[in-house]
């Protein structure tokens, strides 16, 4: 049998790996150049980046998946601090810092344990009757009540609500919207701590390209799928324009919106339906002459900080007086880089304004005290997005975690209309980040070689 899988995302590549014990053939389509969907890389002249995930967090869930293909846990150092967070005002001095020390113990004891009953339910595919399991009534104010009311009850200093609150932005959302259970990734951030993966992103994305070709994995690159054919309710191929693929099985890491796109009617799963998405990004890559002073990770909030996620959810940029963003700094960490990433959040259907980019940076130099020296400066924003990834209104991270988009509420693993079509990655279940898509990629395996047998 064969199986062919759509988009070379983390997702797309683990379920691959996966399939490949048990598929005689395996064959995996990327639209791009280049492996790892949001986690690509790209290199320009001397420096090296890192397109899109930064923070790796949940090692167990790794160390899991690699025991079950039977290799050796990838190499991660812990990062020092997690993260600092910054409190201030444009263009001025930091009134507040936060280095992940000293965090509420009683805090940390309740999030550790939403942190442990979600891995329950995590690592399954959720269904509805999962609702009335006792661990989730018990919970259930955690689903109701918003992140950002969870930590007032802990914390009222402005800095440590807000720093609590900023891991929202991983799930794409606001801590005034999703539900207080996923305070839990603060347990992962402050409590098992923050690593980075050898060589970053990049070289993740490698070892998992290396283990899945030894293994007999196809990859084709440049292979744009924009058609559909199915017969007797299955997928029997995908195309791109002239170029075709056929199988028993398929599997799509893409865009969810843009698959749908590319099916007859009577097999669409969206339907019509709205779906809140998460944020886009306005990002800007560039390379260092000079060395900094900096963590590795870092956010600054300034102004503003609840009118920044309004903005968001009104699809406009944010005004520079209340613009927060996150700095990855790897020189930090890894002593061969030299390339400084500035992620702006921004609304969907927005478009690159190099005004905001440039107040950031000036920002970010009057906060750390000294000159950004740049030898290389790219930005990408939401039309690369949807360029790039087909990306639904330009989102960079999919559906966001709202309660009425978590555990089943999210989009179906399986067409229910195509008996082999299948979905995997951060718009299914469990959701956004590399630790859950790379979940969804074990999930769905498993769910495919149940069906299959």
């Amino acid at each position: 049998m064969k199986a062919i899988v759509v988009g070379a995302g983390i997702g797309g590549i683990s379920t691959a790996i996966l399939l490949k014990k048990v598929f005689d053939e395996v064959t995996v389509l990327e639209k791009n150049s280049t492996p790892g969907g949001r986690a690509r890389y790209f290199s320009a002249g001397e420096f090296r980046f890192d397109m899109g995930p930064s923070w790796y967090l949940m090692p167990e869930i790794f160390e899991e998946f690699f025991s079950r293909i039977g290799q050796e846990n990838y190499p991660i150092v812990k990062v020092k601090p997690p993260v600092k967070v910054i409190e201030g005002k444009s263009l001025e001095k930091a009134y507040g810092e936060f280095t992940g020390d000293n965090v509420d113990e009683r805090y940390l004891d309740k999030v550790k344990r939403f942190y442990d009953f979600s891995k329950k339910f995590v690592k399954k595919e959720m269904s509805y009757l999962d609702f009335l399991d006792r661990e989730v009534l018990t919970n259930f104010s955690a689903l109701f009540n918003t992140l950002d009311y969870f930590n007032s009850l802990y914390f009222k200093d402005s800095l440590l609500k807000k720093a609590m609150g900023f891991s929202s932005v991983f799930i794409g959302g606001s801590p005034f919207k999703v539900p207080a259970i996923y305070a839990m990734i603060n347990y992962a951030i402050y409590g098992q701590g923050v690593f980075y993966p050898h060589k970053g992103f990049e070289g993740y994305v490698k070892r998992l390209c290396e283990i899945a070709t030894k293994m007999g994995v196809e990859f084709k690159f440049n292979f744009s799928v924009n058609k559909v054919k199915i017969d007797n309710n299955k997928v029997v191929e995908v195309s791109s324009d002239d170029k075709k693929e056929s199988g028993d099985v398929f599997v799509f890491n893409m865009d969810y919106f843009y698959a749908d796109s590319l099916l007859p009617e009577e097999y669409k799963v969206i339907r019509g339906k709205r779906y809140k998405l998460s944020p886009s990004a306005i990002l800007a890559y560039i390379g260092l002459e000079n060395t900094l002073d900096l963590p590795h990770h870092t956010v600054i909030i300034n102004g503003n900080w609840r009118e920044h996620f309004e903005s968001i959810e009104r699809n406009s940029l944010p005004s520079i007086e209340d613009t927060s963003y996150y700095v990855s700094y790897r020189g930090a960490t890894d002593k061969e880089a030299r390339d400084l990433i500035i992620l702006i959040p921004v609304g969907t259907g927005t478009s690159i304004s190099k005004e905001l980019v440039n107040a950031v940076i000036k920002d970010l130099e009057v906060k750390i005290g000294s000159k950004i020296k740049a030898s290389y400066f790219r930005i990408y924003g939401p039309e690369d997005f949807k360029r790039d990834y087909n990306a639904f209104e330009g989102t960079a991270f999919g559906l966001a975690h709202t309660l009425d988009q978590t555990g089943p509420f999210r989009l179906s693993m399986k067409n229910p209309r195509l008996k082999n079509l299948y979905y995997v990655g951060q718009y299914t279940q469990p959701g956004i980040g590399v630790p859950m898509v790379t979940l969804s990629a074990m999930i769905l395996s498993k769910k495919i070689l149940k069906e299959l047998s």
